[in-house]
């Protein structure tokens, strides 16, 4: 079974990256997306079973990956547990600082930064939900249906119209072939979701 892990987990394993990089004499910068971005900067998720991060250098220096190991033994997570499997995924269109927002500096103990972390902005977090649009799926459904709910709140998105708009902004050729995603907009149910979604919060 894969282990799941809270946020303080997550920002935990951040600064040991952090400290790490800096030992290192490096900085490394990264872009988290998906749930973890959602764990790290939202009130309406609070586990995850892995970190989806922006493109990584291959292979792996050896400082993180022996650190990205470690975290995995000591913790029991998977070992793919910080991979950049979503690269593929991401939006040629999308904007490294503008549809991005810085989300701290690791490790938190005031010590030299050797890591940091920025995630998606609301707008660009929920085009890239719309477009995977995972709802039917059996074990994580509901889960995707609530956190694309909430981000739509976020960002002042409440027609299917303003919905698909939003998903051509990032991703054209999945909105001008939206027919699932409208069906499934139209017909989802809005039970559930937060009344008061915020995104992004700030975290130490």
């Amino acid at each position: 079974m894969t282990a799941v892990f809270g946020r303080d987990a997550l920002l935990d394993a951040f600064d040991r990256i952090g400290r790490a990089a800096a030992q290192a004499g490096t900085k490394l910068q990264i872009a988290v997306y998906g749930g973890s971005a959602l764990m790290l900067a939202s009130n309406f998720r609070f586990a995850t079973e892995h970190v989806d991060v922006s493109k990584l250098e291959e292979p792996l220096p050896d400082w993180l990956a022996r650190t990205v190991k470690e975290i995995a033994a000591d913790n029991g997570w998977q070992d793919d547990w910080f991979n950049d499997g979503v690269a593929f995924h991401l939006s040629a269109l999308a904007d490294r600082a503008a549809d991005h927002l810085e989300f701290g500096t690791f490790p938190r103990d005031g010590t030299p930064a050797g890591l940091v972390v920025s995630v998606p902005s609301a707008e660009y977090l929920l085009a890239l939900k719309l477009k995977a649009f995972r709802i039917m799926d059996p074990v994580r459904g509901d889960t995707e249906r609530l956190d694309i709910l909430n981000l739509m709140r976020v960002a002042g998105i409440a027609t299917v119209e303003d919905a698909i708009n939003l998903l051509g902004r990032y991703f054209p050729v999945s909105a001008a072939s939206s027919e699932k995603q409208q069906f499934l907009l139209r017909n989802m149910s809005r039970e559930g979701a937060a009344d008061a979604p915020e995104y992004p919060r700030r975290g130490g």
